[in-house]
């Protein structure tokens, strides 16, 4: 883990350790099960664009860039039941997203992490969505795939930071900026944007899994930032394409490999593509908490984003439609 106290003017001073000396390497098959029971619960036209999701005992929850109403809850009906319009202040949303993991859970609430400087607490009760909001920290980096402890905050740069996975973050220490895999460092080199990864924490297994966008690799992590596991999607490993001058990242032409993520109290959920141009059908890696391989579900079209419910019965997700709208649909999960 690399530690940075002094978090100013861009500067960042690093501390290295290695991971790799008690880090173990496995290879799981690409074969893969069919999921079944599709239905397309609703669709959208292009006049919206849903990037994120989040499930709560009576709505599905979803966050709309392309709408005044950014936040959007349906019911069982597949009907909108409560919104909030996009705005700023405390109890208006302007650039959420929901944190992949939550520190306080409720029936009917999500966490939000608002322009990268607000945590906000959504409720919705009596027909309202009630918004608490506390200041986050003066100092955060624009980040996604916010993750809240009870100690910590966890999370991945949006531009990547030099050769790092993800950092973690607290008032009293600042940033500790922690290191990505040993091997793969010496074949991607220092391409931050490259090391871009998707993140989810669950503090009571002490484990962080990052599923990684640019190579088929899904690291665990304890909370600490020690590596514990690596573990590569298929026998061939698929690595970043560099420009011509090998200073950057060719990001048209790279495969997108794990593109979302989310967990439960039971698993992990890894979404995975794949091709340069999420031409092809997803896959889901599901995963416990101890880093064991349980299954990796197949879908028949390519999805953007997922969320699974608490008891793991079901799975909802975002898919593009070729008119530039979005499928809401939802999986049966069988086990």
């Amino acid at each position: 883990m690399n530690k940075n106290a002094l978090f100013t003017l861009g500067l960042l001073p690093s501390f290295s350790c290695n991971n790799a000396d008690l880090t173990q390497y496995k290879v799981i098959s690409t074969e893969a099960i069919p999921l079944q029971s599709e239905t397309i619960l609703f669709s959208k036209d292009s006049s919206s664009y849903f990037y994120d999701l989040k499930i709560t005992e009576d709505y599905l929850l979803f966050l709309d860039n392309s709408s005044d109403t950014i936040l959007q809850a349906y019911g069982n009906d597949n009907r909108m039941k409560l919104f909030s319009l996009k705005g700023r202040g405390d109890s208006a949303l302007f650039k959420p997203q929901f944190t992949k993991s939550d520190l306080q859970k409720t029936k009917n609430g999500a966490q939000i992490i608002d322009n990268d400087l607000y945590s906000k607490i959504l409720v919705l009760k009596e027909g309202k969505v009630l918004i608490s909001s506390s200041f986050l920290s003066q100092n955060m980096i624009n980040s996604f795939d916010y993750n809240i402890t009870s100690r910590e905050i966890y999370a991945v740069p949006t531009n990547g930071q030099s050769d790092y996975q993800f950092f973690s973050y607290n008032t009293t220490d600042d940033y500790y900026w922690v290191d990505a895999d040993s091997i793969l460092k010496q074949k991607i080199g220092n391409i931050p944007a490259a090391y871009l990864s998707h993140l989810c924490v669950k503090e009571q297994a002490d484990v962080v899994v990052s599923a990684m966008r640019f190579t088929n690799s899904v690291q665990f992590y304890d909370l600490k930032g020690k590596l514990k596991q690596v573990i590569k999607f298929g026998e061939n490993t698929i690595l970043p394409i560099k420009t011509g001058d090998g200073k950057s990242l060719d990001i048209l032409n790279t495969p997108k490999c794990f593109i979302g993520i989310c967990g439960t109290s039971k698993y992990v959920y890894c979404l995975y593509n794949g091709t340069s141009d999420f031409s092809s059908p997803s896959n889901i890696l599901v995963f416990n908490w101890n880093g064991d391989h349980i299954s990796t579900l197949q879908c028949n079209r390519g999805l953007r984003n997922i969320a699974v419910d608490e008891d793991n019965s079901f799975l909802i997700a975002l898919s593009s439609r070729t008119d530039g709208g979005t499928d809401v649909l939802k999986y049966k999960l069988e086990w």
